[in-house]
């Protein structure tokens, strides 16, 4: 009420933030509890985000230009606490199509300020509450709101029951003989010398016996991907979810840090042949190829933004429960006046995901590929009000709305490619979602 009272008196809006510790529970199973939330869950602990104190949706060329210009607003006039976070995301492409289905509750680029953060704490769960007070508007709607949220996540657990659905219809997009044509054409268009590399994506529309548990898929993904960064966004209760093994960039004050994550092969089923399939890829020309490109253009990207910019000369190998990468971890620092949003902006999307070089890429996928990725093979991620934060690709994802599931999977095209090597190691990346739904099976 005070801070309705001060609202009134300056006929302005303000922020009101709480701070406090509550006891702790398990935030993955509070995600689908709530119609709008985002979660991330790292090694070092889960962050949840609930309920919207504001949110910032955008689209088209000026997105990001218009995102950058309301950073500013909340770090420089708001006068918010800089720990504060925003989560969201973007689209692969920034173009207005909000509306297409699956994706219609997505915006083409959101960013919310959680009326709720919740993140592990030694001694609890950190809790902080975030208001916009307006006094020219009632404040009942607004305590009953963030009530209602305290309701949920203080009341006792319960046991869930869950039982793995059972997959009753499914449809690829582009199916199987479209697939090996969009393939052929991309090889062509490489081999004539106008793109380098094109990276294609097939969605798998499923449709299940029963409705989909949130909390039960996040659950799995965590345990079976202790080394990826796992993702939840809810936006009207559907969902976004993930464990993507590819960081798009972290900043810690000065400190950048990224990656080149390109070049793919299974995993084995002994340790010998997991191996010896590692040393075929370290050695494979059409992955250090692809892999190559991305590394050069993610350096080069960041040559604008940044100094002091070091990678090793080889890559690694950066294991998944189903498949292996290629990897060359990044690091630099900030040049002055350069923010987060600068780099991803820069970045985004990458050749790992669009292509090489990464306009012409991006725009033969856009005119060739038969679905909207929506904000698959985007940005997903948090960053706090001072700049410190993580931003991801999203890939190793699904689009989710009830007992429907669209799966997502993609390769890169070079010109030695071949289509049915290429659907298989797609299907390699679209069952470590089915796994995580309790799907054994492969489609």
């Amino acid at each position: 009420m005070g801070s309705w009272q001060a609202s009134k008196r300056t006929g302005k809006p303000l922020w009101l933030v709480e701070h406090l510790v509550l006891p702790r529970r398990d935030l993955l199973g509070l995600v689908d509890q709530f119609p709008d939330a985002w979660l991330l869950n790292e090694a070092s602990g889960a962050r949840l985000g609930i309920g919207v104190a504001q949110r910032w949706n955008y689209s088209g060329r000026d997105a990001w230009v218009a995102w950058k210009r309301q950073w500013t607003r909340l770090t420089t006039l708001e006068n918010l606490d800089p720990t504060l976070e925003v989560a969201g995301g973007v689209a692969f492409s920034l173009d207005d199509t909000a509306g297409r289905e699956p994706w219609a509750t997505f915006p083409r680029m959101s960013w919310t300020l959680p009326a709720v953060l919740l993140e592990d704490a030694p001694d609890g769960l950190k809790t902080t509450l975030v208001a916009r007070v307006d006094a020219s508007l009632p404040m009942a709607p607004v305590e009953a709101y963030y009530q209602s949220l305290m309701e949920i996540i203080t009341r006792p657990a319960r046991p869930r029951a869950y039982e793995n659905p059972t997959i009753i219809d499914y449809r690829s997009t582009p199916n199987h003989a479209e697939w090996c044509r969009l393939v052929e054409s991309a090889v062509r268009t490489i081999q004539s010398q106008d793109l380098d590399k094109v990276v294609l994506a097939r969605a798998v529309s499923t449709r299940f016996d029963t409705p989909l548990s949130i909390s039960a898929i996040l659950e799995h993904l965590v345990s079976a991907n202790p080394d990826a960064h796992v993702f939840g966004l809810r936006m009207q209760s559907r969902t976004f979810l993930g464990a993507t093994p590819e960081l798009l960039v972290e900043t810690d004050g000065p400190d950048i840090f990224t990656m080149a994550l390109a070049g793919s092969a299974p995993r084995g089923d002994t340790p010998h042949q997991d191996h010896l399939l590692a040393q075929n890829l370290l050695t494979h020309q059409k992955n250090l190829m692809e892999h190559e490109a991305v590394k050069k253009h993610i350096l080069s990207v960041m040559a604008g933004s940044s100094r002091d910019i070091q990678a090793p000369q080889n890559p690694a190998i950066k294991r998944l429960p189903t498949v292996q990468h290629l990897f060359t971890p990044i690091s630099a620092k900030f040049q002055p006046d350069r923010t987060v949003w600068d780099l991803a902006e820069a970045l985004g999307p990458t050749p790992a995901v669009g292509g090489h070089p990464v306009a012409p890429a991006v725009d033969w996928i856009l005119n060739h590929e038969p679905f909207d990725r929506g904000w698959y093979a985007g940005i997903v991620g948090h960053v706090a009000l001072n700049g410190d934060g993580k931003l991801l690709v999203a890939l190793r994802s699904a689009l989710i709305d009830g007992a429907d599931a669209t799966l997502f999977g993609g390769c890169g095209i070079m010109g030695q490619s071949r289509p049915e090597e290429e659907w298989v190691e797609s299907q390699w990346k679209i069952q470590s979602m089915l796994q995580a739904m309790g799907v054994e099976d492969q489609l």
